[in-house]
């Protein structure tokens, strides 16, 4: 990277309502508390976010569902879900919560906040841990997501960059060059190796399927082999990077087996190519070690070295019983070989659909991202 500042977004409003997710209550503080106990926004540029507005929102997302959204101004503690609230996706894994056009706005603006910095050059590495929520899809939420900021943001780095590249490090599977654990019966079910879109989307997706319990030593083989492939065909002119933290050892969604090592090889791999960048959050089910990865990463973006025993503040009890910020690593056997690897990177690397493309894989844009999702399949 050059000698610019990483810029970090952050601001009250959007910590406050990003704690208010369901999936991940309180989530946000405790990361953002862990950063500033390892004393690095010493080492950061901090930007504030400005709450995206509709015609932001309309981007991607249908005038109905935005609509729909804004009627949850208040909300009754017994308050029954509709089958209209149901068609939107508000329901037994998104929620509808009170002020929720506030929260959606909220959290998609922090991620437009941080691709404007990309635009604006102020910075080539800008880091957004509220954001990172890939499972919404234009009509509706799903997923633990209201609104995909990802794709939101990635609209507005087109405006300066033509090509980006998008990478999903989260255990879930979603449309892009994505690592991801696929076995029958988890969540969404897409993803096989040969899934690489359809329509005017087609070749516009990599997707790497993994087995259970997937490690570090798997998810740095496959990264770099892929990632190098992607990048050599594809030449991005910025990289966008969701650091979802459920492939984490001990997650209760996951069910794979990756430390910080892992992530962090990742994402040095990314930063070597000196394109500007973002890093999102995402997924991560148990908050104590989601705290870690992104404050791990945090400090490998700004060439700190962390203590390993956690420093005491306001959410040093949560780190128990050992307090280091180490992940554990899993006891269960990883259930990927390598000749199952290397056959689905060798799938990967010679699919004639790709090279018809012309290497033009993964590419953002109005007529060519296909967001799969359960009920429908529609375009970005």
């Amino acid at each position: 990277m050059d000698n610019k500042s990483v810029y970090y977004v952050w601001d009250e409003n959007l910590i406050e309502h990003c704690d208010r997710l369901p999936a991940v209550p309180g989530r946000a503080s405790m990361v953002h508390s862990l950063i500033t106990a390892y004393d690095l926004l010493k080492k950061l540029k901090i930007v504030r976010s400005k709450p995206a507005v509709e015609s932001d929102l309309l981007r991607f997302h249908s005038d109905l569902y935005i609509k729909h959204l804004n009627k949850f101004s208040e909300l009754d503690e017994e308050y029954m879900t509709s089958n209209e609230d149901e068609e939107y996706g508000l329901g037994y894994d998104c929620p509808p919560v009170p002020k929720m056009s506030e929260l959606v706005s909220t959290l998609a603006g922090g991620s437009i906040t941080a691709a404007r910095c990309l635009t604006l050059g102020l910075t080539q590495l800008v880091l957004n841990w509220c954001g990172g929520w890939h499972h919404a899809n234009r009509h509706g939420a799903e997923g633990f997501c209201y609104v995909n900021d990802i794709v939101l943001a990635i609209e507005y780095l087109k405006e300066k960059f033509p090509k980006v590249l998008y990478i999903d490090l989260d255990v879930h599977h979603v449309f892009t060059l994505s690592i991801h654990k696929y076995e029958p019966g988890f969540y969404p079910g897409t993803g096989d190796g040969g899934d690489i879109g359809t329509l005017s989307g087609k070749g516009y997706s990599c997707n790497m399927p993994l087995h259970a319990f997937y490690s570090d030593d798997t998810l740095e083989y496959v990264f770099e082999k892929v990632f190098a492939s992607v990048f050599a065909l594809f030449a991005p002119d910025a990289i966008v990077v969701q650091c979802g933290a459920d492939a984490l050892a001990g997650d209760p969604n996951g069910g794979a087996g990756v430390t910080a090592r892992g992530y962090c090889a990742c994402v040095s791999r990314v930063l070597d190519e000196k394109k500007p960048t973002m890093l999102l959050g995402g997924g991560g089910y148990k908050h104590s070690n989601t705290a870690r990865l992104w404050t791990t990463l945090t400090a490998l973006v700004t060439g700190v070295t962390l203590d390993e025993n956690i420093p005491e503040h306001s959410h040093w009890l949560d780190y128990g019983p050992d307090y280091m910020l180490a992940i554990q690593p899993m006891l269960s056997r990883d259930a990927n070989k390598k000749s199952y690897i290397d056959d689905c990177i060798e799938k990967i690397q010679t699919e004639k659909n790709y090279a018809t493309l012309q290497g033009s894989w993964l590419l953002f844009k109005r007529s060519g991202y296909k967001y799969n999702e359960k009920k429908k399949n529609n375009q970005a």
